[in-house]
């Protein structure tokens, strides 16, 4: 086993000098100063604070990469930076990729690698200077080994506890791009404002949502801090009391329900996320379901998983996706 890492470790180091000789050879032959030696740009170098520690950017980043899920790749596409290489979700999107990072994206999206292990050497092989690593959940793990090949953005509270607006001004303080950040910011959060004025029939009502799993364990989001649970309120909903009490799950901010109760997740609008069609059509199959008072005057909605994920992971990207999709479900679920 210790031969084995410290081979691993081997690759690892050689792929990052040749990377490292590649990109000054690049720069040489255009005639170019190399990054190292050549005057720092306006507002770099520049230090970015991070659960892992500080990272020190010195130059603006030309060669990005991300290993963050969601997030992290939205807020740099959304400032004009498509990284070079981003994981594969296609566990749970179609394509690998989310449809309103690959609209924003355009012609030359990044490259998808298997979000299983990360691949240490073909991320040296890019020669990235910034890598953005705040939406991995085990970057605590990786941070060293990635922080050896670029500097390595990490979070600012913690993995996936970040809002949206604190991950796409601190991308933005990564890639020199600061401005660009506030104007999105504002250009977000109004259209957010502006679906909740259009929208006055929403103060007050509750809600409950939650993703029904293939085997048809139903779990409701339980606790008001949560993203999607965010999405809602911010449009003047409130998430139900029946269930901001029950016991959580080993996911915080989770609830199960169990078939008996179904009763818990009625509300003004009850919202479900399904995994799979069969899990669908096994929830509202069951005559408990059909029977609830939301189910039975249509306040009943049910988003695909692409538009659920939009919710539970929001960036500057997802969130305008998110009200295009759902604020028309639930102002029809509230006028039934």
């Amino acid at each position: 086993m210790t031969s084995g890492l410290v081979g691993r470790r081997g690759v690892l180091k050689a792929a990052v000098g040749v990377s490292a000789g590649l990109t000054l050879a690049a720069c040489s032959s255009a005639g170019e100063t190399p990054a190292a030696s050549g005057p720092a740009a306006p507002g770099f170098p520049v230090d970015v604070k991070g659960g892992e520690g500080t990272t020190t950017i010195p130059r603006p980043p030309r060669r990005v990469v991300s290993v963050g899920q969601y997030r992290d790749s939205d807020a740099a596409v959304a400032l004009g930076v498509v990284p070079l290489i981003t994981p594969d979700l296609g566990k749970f999107l179609p394509g690998g990729m989310s449809p309103w990072l690959k609209v924003k994206a355009g012609a030359h999206p990044p490259e998808l690698f298997a979000d299983t292990q990360l691949p240490y050497e073909r991320i040296a092989a890019f020669t990235p200077d910034l890598i953005l690593g705040a939406d991995r959940s085990t970057l605590a793990q990786d941070y060293k080994t990635l922080s050896a090949i670029a500097p390595t953005r990490s979070s600012a509270s913690g993995y996936n506890k970040d809002t949206w607006q604190v991950t796409t001004r601190r991308v933005a303080t990564a890639l020199g791009r600061s401005p660009e950040a506030e104007k999105l910011v504002t250009d977000v959060e109004a259209r957010i404002k502006a679906a909740k004025d259009a929208n006055p029939s929403f103060a007050g009502r509750t809600f409950t949502i939650g993703p029904v799993t293939g085997d048809g364990t139903i779990t409701t989001i339980s606790s008001a801090q949560d993203a999607s649970a965010l999405f809602f309120a911010q449009l003047g909903l409130v998430l139900s009391p029946k269930v901001t009490s029950l016991p959580q799950t080993s996911i915080p901010g989770r609830s199960q329900i169990s078939p008996e109760r179904l009763d818990l997740i009625d509300a003004d609008v009850l919202v479900l996320t399904y995994t799979t069609p069969g899990s669908r059509a096994q929830t509202e199959a069951l005559p408990l379901f059909q029977q609830l008072p939301a189910v039975r005057r249509g306040s009943y909605v049910a988003l695909d998983i692409t538009t659920a994920i939009a919710l539970a992971f929001p960036s500057a990207l997802s969130v305008p996706y998110g009200l295009t999709e759902v604020v028309p479900k639930i102002a029809g679920a509230i006028k039934a």
